[in-house]
């Protein structure tokens, strides 16, 4: 063999001489979650499969609601490393799918995208008041005091907890009373809510006492008909300052 011939073989074996990440997994599934239990932590584990060293440069999440911590220094062939990566599900209801972007040196390839996945369950659902597959964070709102002349307002926060999603298809209400609902049904494990508007409350007060009924009609196989109630009282008039 050449001399040049020789140069360039031992040149192409130390170019392709390097390097490999080797993930067990590149998507974790961690299943359906409960929001009331906290952070979740599961983990990426990897070899070296290359025949040089490598080390992990940087390893990013692409939320803050997910927190890695890796494997540092050189990894030599044939050892192995992990990513752990915790998920905090805290005001996060639903379907979540979260990127874990990983960057090695001395590696190939060099660059690689992880994921966790899954649903996390609301705290709601756990600790509400449950009507067929709804469950409210209330059956009766207090809407407090609204001085005359003035709207009365309340809302109320309901969970999915059954396993179909659920549309609000109407509100029945006492005339002066508006009711915004969602505008798409509501998946399990999603978050719902109504905002509740008294245009006039003295018309509705008895003795300045504010009670009535809302009636859902739902596609709740579970319990269709909802009901609700909202009160509150009718107070004095808003005092005007002098001179306004």
């Amino acid at each position: 063999m050449s001399l040049r011939l020789l140069l360039l073989t031992l040149l192409a074996a130390s170019a392709s001489a390097q390097g490999r990440l080797a993930f067990d997994a590149e998507t974790l599934d961690l299943g359906r979650i409960a929001e009331a239990d906290g952070p979740v932590e599961r983990t990426f584990r990897f070899t070296n499969a290359g025949d040089q060293p490598l080390r992990l440069a940087s390893v990013e999440a692409s939320c803050g609601c997910t927190t890695p911590a890796w494997t540092e220094g050189a990894i030599g062939p044939g050892e192995a490393g992990e990513i752990r990566v915790a998920y905090d599900p805290a005001g996060r209801p639903g379907e979540f799918e979260k990127a874990v972007f990983v960057t090695a040196e001395g590696a190939e390839p060099s660059a690689v995208t992880l994921r966790v996945a899954g649903v996390v369950r609301p705290a709601l659902a756990d600790r509400g008041e449950r009507i067929g597959s709804l469950v409210f964070d209330k059956t009766t709102a207090d809407a407090g005091v609204a001085p005359l002349g003035e709207p009365l307002q309340t809302a109320f926060q309901f969970a999915n907890a059954g396993t179909s999603p659920v549309r609000v298809e109407r509100v029945e209400a006492p005339e002066g009373v508006e009711v915004a609902s969602p505008p798409r049904p509501v998946f399990p494990d999603g978050l719902g809510g109504l905002f509740v508007n008294v245009v006039d409350p003295a018309a509705l007060a008895e003795a300045g006492a504010v009670g009535f009924d809302l009636v859902l009609h739902t596609t709740d196989t579970d319990e269709p008909v909802k009901r609700v109630r909202v009160v509150g009282r009718v107070g004095p008039a808003r005092a005007v300052p002098d001179g306004e």
